[in-house]
């Protein structure tokens, strides 16, 4: 696919490179409480709207994204928002990124994995899985992460089954000889406290490879459309960390807080990366964005990209291992 027509991006130097999000899809098959995609019919708890139209990755968006970011991204991170294996080329766009100049990260809910997909990350050298978990047990999986899950078969399995067959999964690519650096993800929220962490850490930390980790993370506000106990204040970062998302329509947003894209630069399909994120619309955003300053959704949002309170978990067998590499 050409993209003469189109300005192109200059070489960045690596110092100067941008973590880009892609968003093969924004439609998500669960609705987490703690999440967005919970309230999309109804008000967000703080005041943020979320009513971004649903759509898949196209194509011609795939290609230029891809495209300008082998001169201007350090990491491509596969998702924004939604469940990105819903998308019927998952493989088929997984693999195309083989030949890369940037990192390449991905995050899954794992609920409609298959093992076709496994082999495509395999395939595809991803340099980072990540598992979007918050759960180990039945009970406690159902009321974080509700929503359909199919089996290795295709079968819509029930919601007894659910956490079972998510957990069989993730084991059978932990065991899997080539797998990729994996991150298992605990978001700690209101609807997993209690001991659940701690039987999380217990059932997957035997489990990890040498390059894998549990990450357990703080619950976010999501520019303010969601609201928890467990939210803490924080400083905007999102310009710091050279953020770019662009949306499954092509849309970039410099913010990855930014679900319903009110910051954005432009379209990739008009504009280079470069001109979106050094432009006068960025200058702009860069005077005027931060938690509770007055533009949407910063008004609402009080807590940015707050990881001061992560915790990591590896599995202590492979310690010696690391020390003395």
């Amino acid at each position: 696919m050409s993209f003469a027509h189109l300005p192109r991006s200059r070489e960045y130097a690596p110092e100067e490179r941008l973590r880009v999000s892609l968003e093969f899809t924004n439609v998500c098959n669960f609705s987490c409480p703690f999440c967005p995609q919970a309230w999309r019919d109804e008000p967000t708890p703080a005041g943020a709207p979320y009513d971004r139209a649903h759509g898949m990755l196209g194509p011609e968006v795939f290609a230029r994204a891809v495209d300008e970011c082998q001169r201007v991204a350090d990491t491509l991170e596969i998702g924004f928002f939604g469940e990105q294996t819903l998308h019927k080329r998952y493989v088929e766009y997984l693999r195309a990124l083989k030949d890369r100049r940037f990192r390449l990260d991905l995050n899954t809910n794992v609920s409609f994995l298959t093992r076709e997909m496994m082999d495509a990350w395999v395939d595809a050298q991803v340099d980072l899985v990540r598992l979007s978990l918050d759960a180990v047990t039945p009970s406690v999986f159902d009321r974080a992460r509700p929503g359909r899950v199919r089996d290795f078969d295709g079968r819509l399995v029930e919601a007894g089954e659910r956490m079972a067959v998510v957990n069989s999964k993730v084991e059978e690519w932990l065991a899997r000889p080539d797998h990729r650096p994996t991150r298992l993800v605990f978001v700690k929220s209101s609807h997993n406290r209690g001991d659940e962490l701690q039987r999380f850490v217990a059932h997957w930390q035997p489990k990890l490879g040498p390059q894998d980790y549990v990450l357990a993370k703080q619950v976010l506000s999501y520019g303010g459309k969601t609201a928890d106990p467990l939210v803490r204040a924080h400083r905007c970062n999102v310009w710091e960390l050279r953020f770019l998302m662009i949306d499954w329509r092509g849309v970039a947003s410099p913010c990855n807080l930014d679900t319903n894209l009110d910051l954005a630069l432009g379209s990739v399909l008009v504009d280079s990366i470069d001109s979106l994120y050094h432009g006068p619309r960025a200058q702009d955003l860069r005077r005027r964005t931060g938690c509770l300053r007055d533009l949407t959704p910063c008004r609402t949002c009080s807590d940015g990209n707050n990881w001061s309170f992560n915790e990591t978990f590896e599995n202590p067998a492979f310690a010696p291992r690391r020390a003395s590499a």
